[in-house]
């Protein structure tokens, strides 16, 4: 990738972690305009770099250098309801979700957007792959200074209404592609924000609809975001049928039109017609049934997996987004990564949403994993340095972006997190210090810009004249 020229920053702490190659100890990285020039230990700066070609330089001391992390699957748009119920299972959490949301402004959805990605930010979280029922993360995440990609969310579950809701969704998409605000527009243009499809799950997308999503993302070049086997009330409904779908099913249609007739039992009509359910597969083996398994599909969760539909996902090299924090919350239970690691299918981690999950810092997350893993007696190590690949390089691979982002080298994006660390005992590692000690983030630098300067955002995007300009 060419460099473009700018201001050349020097970026020094006690480590360095390309998490190409080795940990550097007493590094260094520099940075010309939006690219890595040089990843190097200090003590070679003065044979290689006159001071006057060097614009700035910051040295951070007893800190960690290494790529911002990427969270794989995050609904920023839900980010206000933090906390909003802890105790349901997850259908009566995401009824009581949807109810609380429905209610809310375009201000409102906003505002919750911009406190998801201020908090990635705050934690050091460089990319976001995001699934955005209104679109809003999208403004979010330009106007924060993060880089990401946007599934605008999909539902149908009436074959008969695809064309239908398919040209809705288009019409949706195109608003939020052709948004005018000059930060907004130059995260499209750079091609640092991206926006795609991400079609809910299989018990809200009939499958002529999921393929409609499938054939656009292709074409495009883009991958595609979906929920899978989150649930063991999904992989019923999937199978043989459940009442408990079927009734949010029911409530969410009823809260689009509160006249919509139901059966003695409570269930809409069109419900209990719907055809393409109750065929004794997995929801795994569903998708596979409609060729809606491919290398271009991130599956959040994948808790319920039988040995087939692991044998699937790794022979169409479906790659994972795990989220533990959220599975446990949630009630659904432990994906089984040893599982993943077994078939070799491409995994990594991603935070959820606030409303299930206590925060979108990645660190926590990889902390939560290595306990939950190890208290399961699952046959599976998961070290520091493995955890913090599966947020940096693994990540970008699943995404098709390792050639610009994921780690330190020498013409890559400067995507860059610094975090202050602990002083070190002589036999602590830096990985070790981020996931279970002490760690703050001091900067985050996207495309060679900090968009977190000594642990504050540097962007304006909350002040009243932006969200004035974005809302009307």
């Amino acid at each position: 990738m060419a460099s473009q020229r700018g201001q050349r920053q020097i970026l020094m702490s006690k480590w360095v972690l390309p998490m190409s190659g080795p940990a550097l100890l007493d590094g260094a990285v520099v940075i010309e305009g939006d690219t890595i020039l040089d990843v190097l230990p200090q003590a070679q700066l003065c044979q290689r770099y006159s001071p006057t070609t060097i614009e700035s330089a910051f040295d951070y001391g007893q800190a960690v250098i290494l790529p911002g992390f990427i969270n794989m699957h995050s609904h920023l748009d839900y980010s206000d309801l933090h906390g909003f119920d802890l105790s349901s299972s997850m259908f009566d959490w995401i009824e009581a979700l949807v109810l609380r949301s429905s209610k809310w402004s375009r201000h409102n959805w906003y505002q919750s957007a911009l406190a998801g990605a201020s908090q990635c930010a705050l934690s050091g979280i460089s990319c976001v792959v995001d699934s955005s029922f209104t679109g809003f993360s999208v403004t979010a995440l330009a106007l924060t200074g993060l880089r990401g990609f946007v599934g605008l969310e999909l539902f149908g579950v009436k074959e008969e209404e695809t064309d239908a809701v398919w040209q809705q969704w288009l019409q949706r998409y195109e608003q939020l592609r052709n948004n005018t605000h000059p930060q907004v527009a130059h995260a499209f243009d750079s091609q640092r924000v991206k926006l795609t499809v991400s079609p809910h799950a299989p018990y809200t997308v009939c499958p002529s609809l999921w393929l409609r999503a499938r054939d656009w993302a292709r074409l495009n070049g883009l991958p595609v975001f979906a929920h899978l086997a989150e649930s063991l009330e999904e992989c019923a409904w999937i199978k043989e049928g459940s009442r408990t779908v079927d009734q949010y099913l029911t409530f969410v249609r009823k809260l689009k039109n509160p006249q919509l007739a139901t059966t003695d039992d409570g269930i809409s009509t069109d419900v209990k017609e719907i055809k393409w359910s109750k065929m004794g597969l997995s929801p795994v083996e569903h998708l596979a049934r409609y060729d809606l398994l491919d290398k271009d599909l991130i599956a959040a969760h994948c808790v319920h997996l039988s040995e087939e539909d692991l044998c699937l996902l790794a022979q169409k090299k479906v790659s994972v987004a795990h989220c533990p924090r959220s599975n446990v919350r949630l009630g659904n239970g432990r994906a089984h990564l040893e599982s993943f690691v077994r078939h070799k299918i491409a995994f990594a981690l991603g935070t959820d949403s606030l409303a299930s999950c206590d925060d979108l810092d990645l660190l926590n997350e990889c902390r939560f994993a290595s306990h939950l893993h190890k208290a399961a007696g699952a046959d599976l190590i998961l070290p520091a340095e493995e955890l913090l690949r599966r947020l940096t390089v693994e990540s970008a691979q699943m995404l098709q972006l390792s050639h610009r982002i994921g780690s330190l080298e020498p013409g890559k994006q400067a995507d860059i997190g610094v975090f202050a660390i602990a002083e070190e005992d002589s036999h602590d590692k830096p990985a070790d210090k981020l996931i279970f000690g002490r760690r703050r983030l001091v900067d985050l630098f996207v495309d060679g810009s900090r968009v977190v300067a000594n642990g504050t955002l540097t962007s304006t995007a909350a002040s009243a004249s932006i969200i004035s300009s974005i809302l009307s």
